[in-house]
C-alpha cells in the first residue's frame, strides 16, 4: 500500500481513509501508529481518519486504557467492525433457492432454503423479499446497515442490463430481472450467472483463496464454469463466456442422429450432467428387470452415483463415462486458460472423493501443464456466499480492491 500523493484534498482523504480502513481489515488489532507506520501516512491523519471510522462503526477500539509493566499507557488497538454493515446474498437454482444474511466477513448469520420452482411463476423475488426481511428482523439488523443484495441465476446473464438471456430451468429468456429487483428490494441489486457467483466466493474465502487465475467448474442438472483471470472475473464479449456445457467430448456420439438435443443445453450437459445421468440411466434400467435402481419413483444422478460406488455394473459403466467427458473437459479448459487451480463444485461434485483419481488421470494424459482440482470448500453454501462477494467487489464499499 502507498499514500496517494495527487489529487485534490478530498480525494486524498476518501483514498487515505479507504488505505486505513483496508489495513485495519487486513492487518488488525493495530494501534494507531502502527497503522501509520504501514502507510507511510502521518500520524495525525491517521489519528484524525480513525475518529471518523469509529464514528461511522467501521471499526472499533478494543484493549483497556492501562498503563504497562514499564509505565505508560498501552496503546488502544483497532480492529475491523465485521458487522458494520450486511450483506443478503442470493443463490437462485433450478430446484432450491437459499438467500442468506452475511456480514462483512462472510459469516453467514442466517439462512432460508426454499423451492424454487414452487415460487419461480408466482414471483419469486417477492418470496426472496420476504424471508431475507424476515432474517433481518430475526437477528435485529436495521434494513438501513444492508448494503445490497447480490443474486446469482443459472443462466446467461448480462450484468450491464440487468437481464437474464437465458436460464432453461427457470424458463426464462430475456429475463428484466434487475430492473423487476429494483421494484422490489430497498437496496442496491447485482446479479450474475451462479457459477460466476460461485467462483467469487471461492477466490474471496474458499479454496483459491489469494489466488489470481481460477477455474469452477459446477457440474449440476446442466454444467456451467465462472473463471477469474488476472484477478478479474470473465464474463465474455456477449456474456457468454464459461458456457463449456457446450463442448462436444465425443465427436462419434455428437454425429449421432438419436443424441437428442435440448433448448439450452449442450453435448456435456446432456451426457455429464444431472439431468443427462439419470435419463442414461433410465434407459439402460429399461433393458434390465428385477433391478433396485426401478424401484425409484424419480431417479436421480445421486443414485446412480450412490450405486456405481458400490460396483453395480450398470451404475458403473455410466458413471465411469460420465467422469470420461469431465475429464476431457477439464483438461481443454486447462490448456486453454492454465488457471491455478481448478475447483469443482455443484451437486456432483459431493462425489469428487471418489472419482477424482479418474479425472487427475485423464488431466495427467491430455491436458498441457498438470493442475490442481479441488473440491468447493463450501458446498452448497458456496453460492450465497458468492452473492455477498458480488456485493461487495461491485459496490463502492470497504471491501472493493483498492489501488
Amino acid at each position: 500500500m502507498s499514500v496517494f500523493e495527487k489529487g485534490t484534498p478530498f480525494t486524498m482523504k476518501e483514498k487515505n481513509k479507504r488505505l486505513i480502513l483496508q489495513c485495519i481489515q487486513d492487518d488488525s488489532p493495530l494501534s494507531r501508529s502502527e497503522i501509520a507506520e504501514k502507510l507511510k501516512i502521518s500520524k495525525p491523519t491517521v489519528s484524525s481518519i480513525v475518529e471518523e471510522l469509529l464514528q461511522e462503526e467501521w471499526i472499533k477500539e478494543i484493549g483497556a486504557r492501562t498503563a504497562g509493566a514499564q509505565g505508560g499507557r498501552r496503546p488502544i488497538q483497532i480492529t475491523f467492525n465485521h458487522q458494520a454493515r450486511f450483506v443478503i446474498g442470493v443463490d437462485i437454482g433450478g430446484t432450491k433457492t437459499l438467500a442468506a444474511i452475511s456480514d462483512l466477513s462472510g459469516n453467514l448469520l442466517a439462512t432460508t432454503l426454499f423451492h424454487t420452482q414452487e415460487e419461480v411463476q408466482c414471483g419469486i423475488l417477492h418470496k426472496v423479499n420476504m424471508v431475507a426481511k424476515q432474517m433481518l428482523a430475526e437477528l435485529n439488523i436495521d434494513e438501513k446497515k444492508v448494503l445490497g443484495i447480490g443474486i446469482g441465476v443459472p443462466g446467461m446473464t448480462n450484468v450491464k442490463d440487468g437481464i437474464v438471456i437465458d436460464a432453461p430451468s427457470l424458463r426464462w429468456k430475456m429475463h428484466p430481472l434487475k430492473h423487476e429487483a429494483e421494484k422490489i428490494f430497498p437496496w442496491p441489486v447485482f446479479i450474475d450467472n451462479d457459477v460466476n457467483v460461485a467462483v467469487l466466493g471461492e477466490q474471496w474465502l474458499g479454496a483459491a483463496k489469494g489466488m489470481s487465475n481460477v477455474v469452477l467448474i459446477s457440474i449440476g442438472t446442466g454444467i456451467g464454469c465462472g473463471m477469474i483471470l488476472e484477478g478479474n472475473l470473465y464474463r465474455g464479449s456477449s456474456w457468454a463466456a464459461g458456457e463449456i456445457g457446450y463442448f462436444v467430448t465425443d465427436i462419434h456420439q455428437a454425429k449421432q442422429k438419436d443424441d437428442p438435443i435440448y433448448s439450452g443445453y449442450g453435448f456435456l450437459d446432456r451426457h455429464a450432467g444431472g439431468a443427462g445421468i439419470a435419463n442414461k440411466a433410465s434407459q439402460a434400467l429399461k433393458k434390465q428387470s428385477n433391478h433396485p435402481l426401478q424401484e425409484k419413483a424419480v431417479l436421480t444422478a445421486k443414485d446412480v452415483f450412490d450405486y456405481a460406488k458400490s460396483d453395480d455394473p450398470i451404475a458403473l459403466k455410466i458413471i465411469e463415462e460420465v467422469i470420461d467427458h469431465i475429464g476431457f473437459a477439464i483438461a481443454n479448459v486447462i490448456s486453454i486458460i492454465n488457471p491455478e487451480v481448478i475447483i469443482l463444485g455443484g451437486g456432483i461434485s459431493k462425489s469428487a472423493d471418489w472419482y477424482l483419481p479418474r479425472l487427475e488421470e485423464i488431466i495427467s494424459q491430455f491436458a498441457s501443464v498438470p493442475t490442481e482440482v479441488k473440491r468447493s470448500a463450501f458446498g452448497s453454501e458456496i453460492g450465497v456466499l458468492g452473492a455477498v462477494s458480488l456485493v461487495l467487489r461491485e459496490r463502492e464499499c470497504v471491501l472493493k480492491t483498492l489501488s
